[in-house]
């Protein structure tokens, strides 16, 4: 099994998101502390996270350079896709076909080892499956809108239904992207099918992609 990962030196909406303060540690240590021990390659265009680095005690971690390609099509602003699967097929092509390759992002600092481990081993026990994904499942009153219009995605408005009673929502969630190097290769996707979507607890969604969820993170880790 290998962990794989992408470190940016500059984000759109927090600036240097990846290296703000929690709770006296930069982001990115926070999941990759916690994955320490596994095999993680970190691909990366940032000398300050190669700096940073270097202060803690993290035994595990390959860096690979990004590649100008990628920071081209980043920067393309008539590019509306992220590079985000060409890394990820990069790096499958560097693997023997069989190898589990679980694609994170370090702005899901609260994910544990122990889920992506559990998640890998449904991998592996079901010949089925090709991958695995992260999700958050809510039981909620939820809409669409499309345009002007507005419509109810899983009840009926025209009449007062039971929270439990509703059909659930899957939220996709960053925290992992889990499939064998040969189907990611084969299918040219971060998720072959058929696939299997893994729920995660309400803290393990949380994702950081604005400065409320900065906060909010904060909150969390000094309960912790």
């Amino acid at each position: 099994m290998k962990i794989f990962t992408i470190i940016k030196e500059h984000s759109e909406r927090i600036p240097e998101k990846n290296f703000t303060n929690v709770n006296g540690y930069p982001l990115w240590w926070h999941l990759l502390s916690e994955l320490d021990g596994l095999e993680i390659t970190v691909n990366t265009d940032s000398p300050k996270f190669i700096r940073q680095l270097q202060s803690y005690e993290l035994k595990t971690i390959t860096i690979i350079k990004r590649l100008q390609k990628h920071i081209e099509w980043e920067n393309n602003e008539n590019i509306d896709t992220s590079p985000v699967e060409d890394m990820l097929f990069d790096f499958c092509e560097t693997l023997n076909r069989s190898e589990i390759v679980v694609l994170t992002h370090i702005t899901s600092p609260f994910l544990k080892k122990k889920t992506i481990l559990d998640a890998v081993s449904m991998l592996r026990n079901d010949q089925k499956l090709k991958s695995i994904h992260s999700v958050q499942q809510i039981k909620d009153f939820v809409w669409v809108k499309k345009d002007s219009h507005i419509s109810p995605v899983n009840f009926y408005p025209d009449r007062v239904q039971r929270t439990q009673d509703l059909s659930p929502i899957l939220v996709s969630k960053g925290a992992f992207f889990i499939g064998k190097a040969g189907d990611i290769l084969d299918q040219r996707k971060r998720l072959p099918e058929p696939l299997l979507f893994f729920p995660l607890d309400h803290t393990q969604s949380v994702e950081i992609d604005n400065l409320e969820d900065l906060e909010f993170a904060r909150l969390l880790k000094g309960e912790s």
